[in-house]
C-alpha cells in the first residue's frame, strides 16, 4: 500500500536534525510514535493513515535511524533516546500526549515514562517486555548485518525472506524508506552503519539488570495497552501476560496473523486493538475499578513496631495459656495416678504403720490435683476474655489429655513458649510450682512408707526423727 497523507517535518534536538512525519490535524489529540531497531517512523504509515481522521500523529525518526541524523559520537543510549523525545516534546508543543513504542521504540517510551511520567497520558507498547527472547533478536541481528550494498530488488527479496506475510508490493515500499542510493548506484541501509559492525564498540540501549527492567515496567501507572503479535518470536506469550499481570493498569491484546512488527503485517486489527483501547481511555473506562491496594511497606513496618512494643498479640497469649493448661493438666494426671498406684502396693500394711506415716509425713498443703485444676479453670476463664475459642479448646485439654499427650504437650508447650512464656500470668506458675513441691512430698511419704517396713521394732517417735 502506498501512503501518501502525511508531511515530512524535522526539528534540531541536542544538536541533532530529528526527522519526522506528520499525519492527521493538530487540534486532534496528540500520538507520538517510536519505531524498532533499523527501521524508521514510517514503519507506522498503515496505521497513521487509519487513524489521521481522529487523531494528530508525529512519528518520530530516532537519532541514528530513517532521515534523523546519526549521533558522532556513537550515543545511543537509552537516556540519549529520552532526552531527544522530551526535546521533540518541546519543539512541537505538546504538554500530554498518548505514546506508542515498538521493540526498542517501546524500551524506549518506557524509560520516558518512568522519567517524565506527567506528560503520557496512555501508553501502548508493541510486541516489546522486560525480556526478550533470543532467538528472535538474533534472527533480527543477522538480517541487519547481511549484506551492507545490493540492488534495489534484492533488498526486497531478502526482506521477504525473513518476513513472508508480507507481499513484495508492500515490502518494495517499506524498503524506499529504508534504503538510500550509493555513489556506486546501488542501495544501503539508511540506519548508521556502525550498528553492522559488531567490532564498533556502538551499542543501543542500557545494561541493566532482568530485576531492573521487570520493575521499570512495574512503576508504569497509566493506562497502557500491551500489543504482541501472536507469532512473535521476539516476545513470548509467558513474558507478555506476566508483564500486564504485574503492571497497575495494563492489558494485553494479540494480534493474529502477526510477528514482529504487528502494525506492518495486520494493520486492521492492530488499529482496531489501539482504537478500542484509546476510546476506553478517552471516556474514563479504562483500567476498571481496582480493589483497594494493600498497605505500602512503611505502613506494614510501622503495624509490626506497634505490635512488638504492644506485646505479645492475641493468638500468642491464647497459645501460651493453652500451653500452661495442658502441662498442669499433665502434672495432675501424673501425681493422680501415682497415688492411686501406691494405695494398690500398699493396702495391706498394717493401719497402725500408715497412720504413723501421716503423722511423721510433713503436712501437705491443700494444694493438689483439685488446687491446680482451679487455677486451670481461674486460666481458662481469663482466656475467655481474649478468645472464646481458645478457652474451650483448653478446656477439652483438661478433661481429654492422657498422660502420653500431656507429655508431649507440656514439652512442646514450654519449648513454644520461650519468649513469650515470660509474658504469662504469675498465678498459671505458681500454681504449677506448687503442683511440682505436692508430687515431691508425695515421693518422700512413699519412701516412708517403704522404711517403715524395713524397721518395724521402731516407735512411732523414733521412726518420726526420720524426717525432720
Amino acid at each position: 500500500m502506498v501512503t501518501a497523507g502525511y508531511i515530512e517535518r524535522s526539528v534540531t534536538v541536542n544538536g541533532l536534525k530529528l526527522a519526522y512525519q506528520e499525519w492527521g490535524n493538530p487540534s486532534s489529540p496528540p500520538i507520538v510514535m517510536l519505531h524498532g531497531f533499523g527501521v524508521s517512523g514510517h514503519m507506522f504509515d498503515e496505521f497513521a493513515e487509519r487513524m489521521q481522521d481522529r487523531y494528530w500523529l508525529l512519528a518520530l525518526d530516532q537519532r541514528g535511524h530513517g532521515d534523523s541524523d546519526w549521533s558522532e559520537s556513537g550515543d545511543y543510549s537509552r537516556e540519549a533516546f529520552v532526552e531527544d523525545l522530551e526535546g521533540f516534546r518541546k519543539a512541537v508543543g505538546l504538554d500530554r500526549f498518548i505514546l506508542i513504542g515498538h521493540s526498542m521504540g517501546g524500551l524506549n517510551a518506557v524509560s520516558y515514562v518512568n522519567t517524565y511520567p506527567g506528560h503520557v497520558t496512555a501508553l501502548v507498547l508493541v510486541d516489546v517486555g522486560p525480556e526478550a527472547s533470543k532467538e528472535g533478536v538474533d534472527n533480527i541481528v543477522r538480517f541487519t548485518r547481511g549484506p551492507d550494498e545490493l540492488e534495489f530488488e534484492e533488498f526486497v527479496q531478502m526482506a521477504h525472506r525473513f518476513n513472508p506475510r508480507r507481499t513484495l508490493e508492500n515490502i518494495r515500499e517499506r524498503m524506499r524508506h529504508r534504503l538510500k542510493p550509493t555513489e556506486g548506484g546501488k542501495w544501503t541501509w539508511k540506519f548508521d552503519r556502525r550498528f553492522r559492525q559488531p567490532d564498533s564498540g556502538i551499542t543501543v540501549g542500557w545494561r541493566l539488570s532482568n530485576d531492573e527492567m521487570w520493575q521499570l515496567f512495574r512503576n508504569i501507572t497509566i493506562p497502557t495497552l500491551l500489543v504482541r503479535g501472536a507469532e512473535s518470536d521476539v516476545l513470548s506469550a509467558e513474558v507478555a501476560e506476566r508483564c500486564v499481570q504485574e503492571m497497575p493498569a495494563a492489558r494485553l491484546v494479540t494480534i493474529p496473523g502477526a510477528g514482529h512488527s504487528v502494525p506492518g503485517d495486520n494493520p486492521d486489527a492492530f488499529t482496531e486493538a489501539v482504537a478500542s483501547f484509546l476510546a476506553e481511555v478517552q471516556r474514563g473506562e479504562f483500567p476498571p475499578k481496582a480493589p483497594p491496594e494493600p498497605p505500602a511497606l512503611e505502613q506494614l513496618v510501622e503495624e509490626q513496631a506497634t505490635v512488638r512494643r504492644r506485646g505479645p498479640g492475641t493468638m500468642t497469649l491464647v497459645l501460651a495459656g493453652a500451653g500452661a493448661v495442658i502441662a498442669l493438666a499433665g502434672l495432675g494426671f501424673l501425681i493422680r495416678k501415682g497415688a492411686e498406684a501406691r494405695r494398690e502396693r500398699h493396702s495391706p500394711a498394717p493401719k497402725r504403720a500408715l497412720r504413723t506415716v501421716r503423722q511423721a509425713a510433713p503436712p501437705i498443703p491443700a494444694v493438689d490435683l483439685e488446687l491446680a485444676r482451679a487455677r486451670a479453670a481461674e486460666t481458662v476463664a481469663r482466656l475467655a476474655e481474649i478468645s472464646a475459642r481458645g478457652a474451650r479448646r483448653a478446656r477439652r485439654s483438661i478433661d481429654e489429655a492422657d498422660l502420653s499427650r500431656a507429655r508431649a504437650a507440656a514439652a512442646e508447650a514450654l519449648a513454644a513458649l520461650g519468649e513469650t512464656g515470660r509474658h504469662a500470668p504469675e498465678l498459671v506458675r505458681e500454681a504449677a510450682h506448687r503442683v511440682e513441691s505436692a508430687a515431691r512430698r508425695r515421693r518422700k511419704t512413699h519412701r516412708a512408707q517403704r522404711l517403715l517396713q524395713l524397721l518395724p521394732g521402731r516407735s512411732s517417735r523414733s521412726r518420726r526423727g526420720w524426717f525432720r
